[in-house]
């Protein structure tokens, strides 16, 4: 690989110059997939009353589905059963579809992924940024606005409400929450813009709003709502008829109820009042959320990631092109996440663990975290977590609805269990 380095104001991010494809040639030594052990392990969860129900699907770079196996309901009176056809709250697993539809525009319209966010939202022409050790919110210094690039891989110094960061804290104090029914994604972006960053764009990695302000960019760009354009540009040439940011009232009775874990921190307490009886009905829904809005199924979301282990095609039809696929495979990071972020996230290491402009990559698998070099993936708040394994030539998505994510250390069991698994 010829790679070129870059300096984005202290971090060095990776640009590979090949773009890489799926090797159709020696993919399929027929994967065989034992899956007793993992529906073993899902009664377990049940079983312990850690999960109410979830779901496992799995499929080959041939479009084959391996697995497709489900444990315990969708709802609190369990009367429903929870299958791969439930419909769920995906949360953070939104970032990857709305991070990939952004990079394939940007690459249609021409529009280098170093321009700064000035150009697009007007509070960060005067860009400031908390100083080192800041201890309230008026400690703060010019700085230059976030790049987009920076934006897509939580380099950019915006935070979450759940952070524990004074941006963090602030953003709760002024509700800026990306909850669907709070204001709609101009109002939001313009909100989080008048606040200061977290610190100066491209020092850290931190975890952020940065794809709902990637949402919001892409109606800017388009000139479309945001459902509207990942609709036409993508859910709709997949068939995700049940990837949506409301729920239809013909699809009422697949809903899962949504769970919380009973010794959570008191950062996601929120999170209880603002999902517990919120129903998604359409005239409910005013934010579309870039980072945590859609509601999807397994068997919906595994045809998004098997376009993702396919170089971006899906029968035969072109729909990222292959440098869109490029930014979503590779690192972005000169370094990995535990060195200039967070050591673990939702019970899973980061040391080797790099971020590309649309999810996590693997650089150097860690012996407490079962991967492949260059395996793409990431979860959501409700302990939902997508794979794709690019060296074995599968992917996997497993839904459940317990928040938050970092309840148990489910994600990291189940991959060590799918990779022993398979033979």
């Amino acid at each position: 690989k010829d790679l070129k380095l870059k300096k984005l104001n202290g971090l060095r991010c990776k640009w590979t110059e090949i773009y890489i494809k799926p090797d159709r040639e020696k993919s399929m030594n027929k994967l065989n997939l034992n899956g007793e052990t993992l529906k073993e392990w899902m009664d377990g969860y049940v079983k312990k009353n850690k999960f109410n129900g979830c779901s496992l699907c799995i499929a080959d770079i041939e479009g084959n589905t391996l697995l497709d196996i489900a444990s315990g309901h969708a709802d609190k009176n369990k009367t429903k059963v929870f299958n791969s056809q439930s419909i769920v709250r995906i949360f953070s697993m939104t970032k990857a579809i709305v991070s990939a539809c952004l990079l394939q525009l940007l690459h249609d319209k021409k529009i280098n992924l170093e321009d700064t966010l000035d150009h697009y939202f007007d509070n960060y022409s005067n860009c400031f940024a908390l100083i080192e050790n800041a201890k309230n919110v008026t400690e703060i210094e010019k700085t230059k606005a976030p790049s987009i690039y920076q934006l897509l891989n939580h380099t950019s110094g915006l935070s979450y409400f759940f952070n524990d960061d004074l941006i963090g804290r602030e953003y709760l104090n002024k509700n800026l929450t990306a909850t669907p029914d709070n204001n709609n994604l101009s109002v939001f972006a313009e909100k989080v813009s008048c606040l200061p960053l977290a610190f100066k764009p491209g020092t850290k990695w931190n975890y952020s709003v940065g794809i709902d302000i990637a949402g919001r960019l892409i109606e800017i760009v388009s000139g479309e709502p945001l459902d509207v354009f990942i609709n036409n540009n993508l859910l709709d040439e997949l068939d995700m008829k049940d990837t949506q940011f409301f729920l239809p009232e013909t699809k009422v009775d697949r809903f899962t109820d949504c769970f919380f874990y009973h010794d959570m921190h008191e950062n996601f307490f929120p999170l209880v009042k603002q999902y517990e009886n919120f129903n998604y009905k359409k005239d409910q829904v005013t934010n579309f959320s870039g980072g945590s809005g859609l509601l999807s199924t397994g068997r919906d979301y595994l045809k998004f990631a098997s376009l993702l282990l396919n170089g971006g095609k899906y029968k035969n039809k072109r729909i990222f092109e292959d440098v869109v696929i490029n930014s979503i495979r590779v690192n972005s990071l000169d370094r990995d996440i535990a060195s200039i972020g967070v050591e673990t996230f939702a019970q899973m290491p980061t040391k080797g663990m790099g971020h590309s402009l649309a999810g996590s990559v693997i650089t150097n698998p860690h012996p407490d975290f079962s991967s492949n070099i260059g395996d793409f993936g990431w979860g959501g708040m409700a302990s939902n977590y997508f794979w794709i394994d690019f060296e074995k030539k599968y992917t996997a998505v497993f839904m459940t609805q317990l928040l938050p994510s970092a309840s148990y250390p489910n994600r990291k069991e189940l991959k060590k269990l799918v990779n022993q698994s398979l033979h």
